[in-house]
């Protein structure tokens, strides 16, 4: 396994803060009720140039034990829908603020065999003042097809302060003698300025090959709450140069509000690729501009239109134009049943938006 693989599969770090509950606001208006009993997802490309897929998940949870399955399906060489992947994973609750989780990814063969991948074991512990840790240990099968661990991924969230809250992320993978080893680190902080206003700084680094910690990546930025309908958040991102110093290579700011029983989000990213080429300069310029509308329907449901608008690749001095354009209808259909319908529709050779892939979903249970 090359460190691109493991870091990609598990550095995946989720920061809970302001900017990321307004995200999520808005983000998962759409998703309908919440921890489905099952749910299948079936999703078509109306090219015909890919393959259709469906889904399946199953969820059950019994005296404080939750199994969670799902299997992925694609054709088979009869062009029936046959499992080509399954993962369960087991959260079991030890205590009252004890979880372990084993999450195990299987391949199934043509002979609906199934053969496990990949295997994570996590253990996750609340103080009694709120901090946490947790650790997650990553195995995958090597060349000769036995289990070996990959990496070991390590999380604490502290309070170091009043109104601070400070998250420490490191990732051990193996070096040349199988020893764990770190390899990268994400150190998260979080302030509360007032009631309305959280701010937040993280910084990635990685071991270079003399042992020395080197950032690569630095993340600083503002959540404000303006009344109980509105708000606006700001990042701004550096990353590494040319020459290896780290630059602003990306700003993003997203203004939401609640009007009318909508739920209105505008997020602009501004970089220095707007037009695919480095800039000259160090300004940065708008490259991508979403909005995206929810919503709420009589029976609970959300209607919900996301258009992105972006430049064009062969003209990048033009004015930016919707690019994509998702419509998503969540309805109920039953008692504790849902459906989710999803259309994508993205801009052809001619540059009219058309229809790309059709997503439904159906969910029972709650």
């Amino acid at each position: 396994m090359t460190l691109e693989r493991i870091a990609g599969i598990c550095f995946c770090i989720v920061i809970t803060s302001a900017v990321a509950t307004g995200q999520q606001r808005s983000g998962t208006a759409d998703q309908g009720p919440q921890g489905p009993a099952r749910s299948v997802i079936e999703r078509t490309y109306t090219a015909g140039d890919l393959a259709p897929s469906r889904s399946v998940q199953t969820r059950s949870e019994s005296g404080g034990r939750e199994v969670v399955v799902e299997t992925s399906e694609v054709p088979d060489v009869e062009g029936r829908l046959a499992p080509i992947q399954e993962i369960v994973v087991e959260t079991i609750r030890t205590a009252p603020n004890t979880a372990q989780t084993r999450r195990d990814v299987f391949g199934i063969a043509a002979d609906r065999r199934r053969r496990l991948f990949e295997t994570t074991e996590s253990l996750r512990e609340t103080q009694a003042n709120g901090d946490t840790s947790a650790v997650h240990n990553t195995r995958a099968q090597d060349l000769n097809g036995r289990l070996g661990l990959m990496s070991r991924q390590m999380e604490r969230t502290r309070s170091t302060a009043p109104d601070v809250r400070q998250t420490d992320t490191t990732l051990l993978a193996p070096d040349l003698n199988e020893a764990l080893r770190e390899t990268e680190r994400i150190e998260y902080t979080e302030r509360r300025i007032n009631p309305g206003v959280v701010r937040h700084d993280s910084t990635h680094l990685v071991r270079d090959v003399n042992g020395r910690w080197q950032p690569i990546e630095t993340r600083r930025g503002e959540a404000r709450e303006i009344g109980a309908s509105e708000g606006t958040e700001e990042e701004t991102i550096q990353r590494r140069d040319i020459n290896g110093k780290l630059a602003v290579d990306e700003r993003n700011v997203t203004r939401r509000s609640n009007a009318n029983e909508q739920d209105r989000v505008v997020i602009e990213t501004n970089a220095r690729y707007a037009d695919g080429l480095p800039r000259s300069d160090s300004r940065l310029a708008l490259s991508q501009r979403v909005h995206r509308t929810t919503t709420a329907t009589a029976d609970g449901g959300r209607y919900t239109v996301e258009e992105v608008e972006g430049r064009s690749g062969v003209a990048p001095n033009d004015p930016m134009r919707v690019i994509r354009r998702t419509v998503t209808t969540v309805r109920q259909i039953g008692t504790d049943r849902w459906v989710t319908e999803r259309q994508v529709f993205e801009r052809d050779v001619n540059g009219r938006l058309r229809l790309v892939i059709n997503e439904t979903e159906e969910r029972a249970g709650g």
